[in-house]
């Protein structure tokens, strides 16, 4: 309680010189059903500022930054190399706004989400201590999920992972129902810098969707994840050497990446694939 206590008071004290405080949380989650043992692992942050939230994962933001610089240097080349299901999504959240944005890629194609959608929470008469914190714990159903979220009034920001926010406090661990998905804190940190997501491309300038939209777009990648290259290869040797036509080369990436997808069958909002 008093580590709590303690930290309470130097955000409230430091608030107003601090452009922002950095939580990190590590997920835990298993992309495959069919393949329980493979529990992917990655650093997430959530970063709080006056005016918004941002939550992304770290290894992403090393990407983007990467190519900022490329491109900086008149260096437009898109490739680079990630491990296999990062989460590529960067969420922001705005204090006393109902709709948040969700920058998201479907195949070559980035959109801006824009989702209203509510997170009613029941508060339950449960408390633990989790990182030294007293939290109270709280449940929801969103995304096709029953989710269980604990929260600690000691840090005074009505946000969490992902899209879970609206609790009297940080949300510092929440998991899905069977453990599918789990978003735990593992660090806090208080920044002085004005922080600027890396990005070469404005979101202002993505198209914007509501979340019906996306449903109807999600659905047409899913059944053809390659449909933006159609056309767009033009006729090339393989890795083999071996003479391949645009179209040859399309159905082989059609392939992979419809193979691929079949293994990605446990989002976090799994009500996308139902």
């Amino acid at each position: 309680m008093k580590k709590s206590l303690l930290s309470l008071l130097f955000l409230l004290i430091n608030y107003s010189i601090m452009y922002s405080q950095i939580f990190t949380y590590q997920y835990q989650f298993i992309p495959d059903s069919t393949a329980t043992e493979n529990k992917i692992s990655q650093l997430m942050i959530l970063n709080i500022n006056k005016d918004r939230s941002e939550f992304y994962s770290i290894e992403k933001m090393k990407i983007d930054s990467t190519l900022l610089a490329r491109r900086n240097k008149g260096n437009n080349d898109p490739r680079y190399t990630q491990s296999e299901y990062i989460s590529t999504y960067r969420i922001l959240k705005y204090p006393n706004e109902k709709t948040l944005d969700h920058k998201l890629t479907l195949g070559v194609t980035s959109y801006l989400l824009k989702d209203d959608r509510k997170i009613n929470w029941k508060l339950e008469s449960e408390f633990v201590e989790i990182l030294g914190y007293k939290v109270q714990k709280a449940t929801t159903t969103f995304g096709g999920r029953k989710w269980i979220a604990y929260f600690t009034r000691d840090i005074p920001f009505t946000d969490g992972p992902y899209k879970f926010r609206g609790l009297p406090g940080l949300i510092v661990k929440v998991t899905d129902e069977n453990d599918q998905h789990l978003f735990e804190l593992v660090g806090v940190k208080n920044s002085t810098e004005n922080f600027i997501y890396p990005s070469s491309v404005s979101l202002k300038d993505l198209p914007a969707i509501n979340y019906k939209m996306f449903k109807r777009k999600f659905e047409e990648y899913r059944g053809n994840p390659a449909a933006d290259l159609m056309g767009s290869i033009p006729d090339q040797p393989d890795r083999n050497g071996n003479m391949k036509t645009g179209t040859e080369l399309w159905l082989e990436i059609s392939k992979r990446e419809k193979d691929k997808l079949k293994k990605d069958n446990n989002l976090i909002e799994i009500d996308l694939l139902k």
